[in-house]
C-alpha cells in the first residue's frame, strides 16, 4: 500500500484533489460534531459538554487501530509511507501549554476556527486573524528562539532516525501491548466524559451513558486491539528475512556502492561524463521548476523499464529533495538485477547546500580551490540550457 507521501507525489493532482474530498468530510465531521461552535468545544474546560474530548478520542483510536492493522498485515509499510515528527520534549511541553492556553480562552484551535468561519462566526474570523500574525512573528522570529524550537531532542532512534520517540519504548513495553492499554484508556475516557455530563445535566447530558451503543462500540474496540497480536506477520517476515535467498540479497544490496556525493556528481557531469545518467525521480511539477542540468524525469512506476532499456554498462544515479525514496527504490532495482543504480547522497537539497550555495553565503570559510570548483560548477548547472 502506497500513499502519496510515500510515492513524494503530494504536489500531484491526484493528491489535491484527495486532500479536497477527504477536507469536504472533515470539516462536515466536525461541524456534525459540534465544533462550529466555540461555546460547545470550551464546554469541556468547564465539565459541560465533553464532545472534544470524545471526539478526539475517537479519531485517534481509529487511527492508531487501523494503522496498526495494515501494518500488521505488512500491508503498510509506516517508515516509509508515513511522515513521522522528531520527538521534542521540551519544544513540545512549552508549545501544548501555549496552545491549551490559547484554545480555553478563544474556544477555537486552527481546524475548528475554519469550520467556524464556514458557519458565518466572527470569532473564527478573528482567531484566525491572530493566529496569521502569530506564524508570521513566529517566523520573524525564529533565528531568537529556534534554540527553543529544538529544546530537549528525544535520545531515542526509531527506523534508523535519531530523535523519533515511540511511549511503548519509553514505557518499556511491547507495542501490542500499549495498544490494548491505549485503547483501555479511552473506554474509560468514554465512560467517564458520559458520566460527567450526565452528572452535571441528568435531563440532557450522558444520552449514551449505559447504553447498548456504548458498550457494543467499546467492546468492539477492546476486541480489534486485542486481536491485532494474532494477525501480525512479525514472525513471517523474520523467519522470511532469515532465508538464504532474502539474506545474500540483502548481503549484495548493503556492499553494492549506492551512494555518490555531490561533488563527484558534479564534476562527473561538468566533464560530461557519458557514462553517468541522472534520473529526477520528483514529480513533473517540480522537475520544471528547477532539476540538476541533463538529468532526466523519470516516475518511480517507470523506473523498472527505464533502467532495463538505458542502464547499459553505466552508472545510474537517482535523486530527489531527499534520499529515502531514492534508496528505496535503488534496493529494489538491485533486487530485481540492476546493479548499476545509485543514489545521490542528500538528495537535490545537498547537491544545492554543497555544491551551488554561493561562497559568501556559506557559515565557514572554504579553500581556494574549493571556490574554484563551486565557481566552476555555478557556471555550468545555473547557466540556461543550450
Amino acid at each position: 500500500m502506497n500513499t502519496y507521501y510515500g510515492l513524494d507525489a503530494l504536489d500531484s493532482g491526484e493528491a489535491f484533489f484527495a486532500s479536497l474530498v477527504i477536507g469536504f468530510f472533515f470539516g462536515l465531521a466536525l461541524e456534525r460534531a459540534g465544533f462550529g461552535s466555540s461555546r460547545r468545544i470550551s464546554g469541556i474546560f468547564y465539565f459541560t459538554d465533553m464532545a472534544v474530548l470524545k471526539v478526539m478520542f475517537s479519531a485517534l483510536i481509529v487511527a492508531m487501530l487501523g494503522l496498526a492493522f495494515f501494518s500488521s498485515l505488512g500491508l503498510l509499510d509506516i517508515p516509509t509511507q508515513i511522515h513521522t515528527l522528531k520527538t521534542y520534549y521540551g519544544a513540545f511541553v512549552v508549545g501544548g501549554l501555549l496552545f491549551g492556553f490559547g484554545f480555553a480562552i478563544s474556544g477555537w484551535c486552527p481546524g475548528t476556527a475554519m469550520v467556524g468561519l464556514a458557519s458565518g462566526k466572527v470569532d473564527a474570523l478573528v482567531f484566525l486573524a491572530g493566529a496569521v500574525l502569530g506564524s508570521i512573528l513566529f517566523n520573524e522570529l525564529y533565528p531568537v528562539i529556534e534554540p527553543l524550537y529544538t529544546w530537549g531532542l528525544s535520545t531515542q532512534a526509531s527506523f534508523d532516525e535519531p530523535g523519533l520517540a515511540f511511549i511503548y519504548r519509553t514505557l518499556g513495553i511491547s507495542e501490542n501491548s500499549f495498544l490494548l492499554l491505549f485503547t483501555a484508556m479511552a473506554v474509560l475516557c468514554f465512560w467517564g466524559a458520559e458520566y460527567v455530563e450526565k452528572a452535571k445535566d441528568p435531563e440532557k447530558g450522558g444520552a449514551y451513558f449505559n447504553s447498548p451503543f456504548l458498550k457494543a462500540f467499546c467492546l468492539l474496540l477492546i476486541i480489534i486491539a486485542a486481536c491485532l497480536p494474532l494477525i501480525s506477520t512479525q514472525d513471517l517476515e523474520t523467519q522470511a528475512s532469515s532465508s538464504p535467498a532474502v539474506a545474500e540479497s540483502e548481503e549484495n544490496v548493503s556492499s553494492a556502492p549506492d551512494h555518490m556525493n555531490p561533488e563527484e556528481l558534479a564534476d562527473r557531469l561538468l566533464h560530461r561524463d557519458s557514462t553517468v545518467t541522472v534520473v529526477d525521480i520528483r514529480p513533473e511539477s517540480e522537475y520544471r521548476v528547477f532539476h540538476i542540468k541533463d538529468a532526466l524525469n523519470v516516475q518511480l512506476s517507470d523506473l523498472p523499464a527505464f533502467v532495463a532499456e538505458n542502464g547499459g554498462t553505466g552508472m545510474i544515479v537517482l535523486y530527489s529533495n531527499g534520499m529515502m525514496h531514492p534508496a528505496q527504490a535503488r534496493d529494489e532495482l538491485f533486487r530485481m538485477g540492476f546493479n548499476n543504480v545509485t543514489v545521490l547522497t542528500d538528495g537535490l537539497n545537498g547537491f544545492l547546500e554543497t555544491c551551488l550555495k554561493p561562497v559568501s553565503l556559506r557559515s565557514e570559510p572554504v579553500s581556494r580551490e574549493t571556490a574554484d570548483r563551486v565557481r566552476s560548477w555555478r557556471e555550468y548547472f545555473l547557466s540556461p540550457a543550450s
